[in-house]
């Protein structure tokens, strides 16, 4: 496999906004095209090599790897919109990470900032800390947020993750989120997405749900009271076979939204 080494020379008290750091912008760059590339700080447009050294070699898209070390926890949109390869990166992440990713993996030994794979429609995210608010999510004005791929978090994420999930079953793209805990409104406007909770969740889980699978291993501080009691189960069956035991309640909904929902709110008896 390819390999990139990008090491963080300096910080700066703006954000760098580096959307050129994937693996499909560098594919088949030589070090110093790759340290060429263009970022923004503020109004200003800088090189990468400004702020990073460059080590190793690249190659095909789909056989590079990127690892990132140095703190650039202050470093915005790192892979996003990228199809392919991996991301390895040895700290905490700024905002954007892996957004609208479409392919690849992105693994990120910290915490991630808010709006991490915001809109996926594919791929892996991989976060082994907490990651921010609109985990998944759509951005503002769109009607569509993940659409596909797989997002983990094996802590905590913020309020209003993985809004406007939506699925199709026609072209097999099942959206999941696994997580740690989350904030509140959790997969508010669910449209097919799946969602897997370790531990607790803030209040209105699942707020508009038209359809869509939410299980919640832990407890919610306020289950919103448009939520209907189906029963008690012993296993969870997910859109993409995958099953998960335990006892839990489930409930359908959200029926605000529609009399007849195939929503469902699975929470730890």
């Amino acid at each position: 496999m390819a390999e990139i080494k990008l090491k963080l020379k300096k910080t700066h008290k703006f954000p760098l906004e580096a959307d050129v750091i994937s693996t499909d912008v560098f594919a088949g760059k030589s070090n110093d095209e790759i340290k060429a590339l263009e970022l923004y700080l503020g109004n200003e447009v800088v090189q990468l090599g400004e702020f990073f050294d460059v080590t190793g070699k690249s190659g095909d898209a789909n056989e590079l790897k990127i690892i990132i070390d140095g703190d650039v926890s202050n470093v915005k949109r790192i892979g996003e919109k990228m199809t392919a390869g991996e991301i390895e990166i040895n700290s905490d992440i700024g905002m954007h990470v892996g957004n609208q990713m479409k392919g690849g993996k992105i693994i990120v030994h910290g915490d991630a900032d808010d709006w991490a794979g915001a809109m996926l429609k594919g791929g892996e995210l991989i976060i082994e800390g907490n990651a921010g608010h609109y985990t998944g999510s759509a951005y503002r004005g769109f009607w569509k947020g993940m659409e596909d791929g797989i997002i983990r978090v094996k802590g905590t994420i913020g309020n209003e993750s993985m809004l406007w999930a939506r699925n199709s079953k026609k072209a097999n793209k099942w959206p999941i989120l696994y997580c740690g805990a989350a904030g509140s409104f959790l997969g508010i406007h669910n449209h097919g997405g799946t969602i897997i909770v370790e531990g607790d969740v803030d209040r209105c889980a699942g707020a508009d749900q038209a359809w869509g699978t939410i299980v919640i291993k832990g407890s919610v501080s306020r289950k919103l009271p448009s939520y209907k009691k189906v029963g008690e189960v012993k296993e969870v069956e997910l859109p993409n076979g995958e099953k998960i035991k335990g006892k839990f309640i489930e409930y359908s909904g959200d029926h605000s939204v529609k009399k007849e929902t195939n929503g469902r709110l699975y929470i730890a008896a």
